[in-house]
């Protein structure tokens, strides 16, 4: 079968500083690259790192990279990701919904003009985070292209089925969802190296309590909360230190916040990781954190990810992460937007080292 994929970001081969992406699109790479290895002849819709079109291709999967022009809220615009897929013949059309309208009007274009069925996952949806209009009136837009594909759509995945009735947009769609879990590839997380010798590659101290979040620096994902919980952990745990790691439209504002709080010195910003150094990061760990603050937290693969490295879990209760994080067993649920409960938890892992072992 040839399946199209369309997707904002598809990861690069190589780590390629200037083109960022999340959870939802690494999601898309592993589905990709899992269904060419099945004998599917796979195409690849998405934007490039650069303002020039190209063309990859590596046995049954082929990648359309289509010329960033300019850079709106962080999203790229690349208008020849509408038009010229349609250059190619699929059999059925698959779009990733994650953060930005191209990709989504470039689907539904060509699942109405070719006639072919279209399968979305639903990766969150995506709630007005700032005060400007400028981001208030794009979100608008945005999730008005989002409604449209959803009506349009043959068939919804959803990646937690506890997340169907938290979103705003999935409740009225019951009738043609399906609820498919994310997955990670557990050989990438494989690695032959011991803590201390993750947090010496990496340049971490090996003699600290290491809190880790790794994700976008974006309001949604609540790094501002748990800037505000390190005061109580280090008035308790004075040997702890916070790895923030990932880039963001929040990294200034963030910073701004750790000298404010005078934390400085116990938070180190390692800026965005790419993916064959993301195992060390985790692995460096004592505890992960995930404190989102919207339902737009569909799933939060992080917490997967940590997981396979044996991190024990601190994430807020909202959105589908209870699908995933079991409150006791693998970790902490705590409310969002609560600084307190989330030092309290944070706290509770750091000085129980028996029971970070069993989570």
């Amino acid at each position: 079968m040839r399946i199209g994929y369309f997707v904002h970001r598809f990861p690069y081969s190589n780590a390629t500083k200037n083109y960022k992406y999340g959870g939802g699109e690494v999601v898309a790479y592993n589905l990709a690259i899992n269904m060419a290895k099945r004998g599917h002849d796979i195409h690849v819709f998405t934007t490039s790192a650069t303002y020039k079109d190209s063309v990859e291709k590596n046995e049954n999967i082929t990648v359309h990279r289509y010329g960033t022009l300019a850079q709106i809220l962080q999203r790229g615009i690349s208008p020849n990701l509408i038009f010229k897929p349609l250059k190619h013949e699929v059999d059925i059309v698959h779009v990733h919904i994650g953060s930005s309208p191209l990709e989504l009007i470039a689907a539904l274009l060509y699942t109405k003009l070719k006639k072919k069925p279209l399968v979305a996952t639903y990766h969150g949806d995506v709630i007005p985070a700032q005060k400007s209009i400028t981001y208030r009136s794009s979100v608008w837009l945005y999730n008005v292209v989002v409604r449209k594909v959803l009506d349009f759509a043959d068939v919804i995945i959803s990646p937690s089925e506890y997340y169907i009735n938290e979103s705003i947009f999935l409740r009225k769609y019951h009738d043609k969802i399906v609820s498919i879990p994310n997955g990670i590839n557990l050989e990438d997380f494989d690695i032959p190296y011991s803590k201390e010798e993750c947090r010496e590659k990496l340049g971490l101290p090996t003699d600290k309590k290491i809190i880790l979040f790794l994700g976008v620096l974006h309001p949604k994902k609540g790094p501002d909360i748990l800037l505000k919980a390190m005061p109580k952990v280090i008035s308790i745990i004075p040997d702890s230190e916070l790895v923030i790691a990932g880039d963001g439209i929040m990294r200034r504002e963030l910073e701004e916040l750790s000298e404010k709080l005078g934390i400085n010195d116990y938070v180190n910003f390692a800026g965005f990781i790419p993916e064959n150094l993301k195992p060390l990061y985790y692995n460096s760990a004592d505890v992960f954190c995930l404190p989102s603050i919207m339902t737009s937290e569909s799933f939060g693969i992080v917490n997967l990810e940590a997981m396979v490295c044996g991190v024990p879990v601190v994430a807020s209760k909202i959105g589908g992460v209870p699908d995933i994080v079991k409150d006791r067993e693998n970790g902490l649920l705590v409310p969002p937007k609560d600084p307190d409960a989330l030092a309290d938890a944070i706290i509770y892992l750091l000085e129980n080292e028996d029971v970070r072992k069993k989570m």
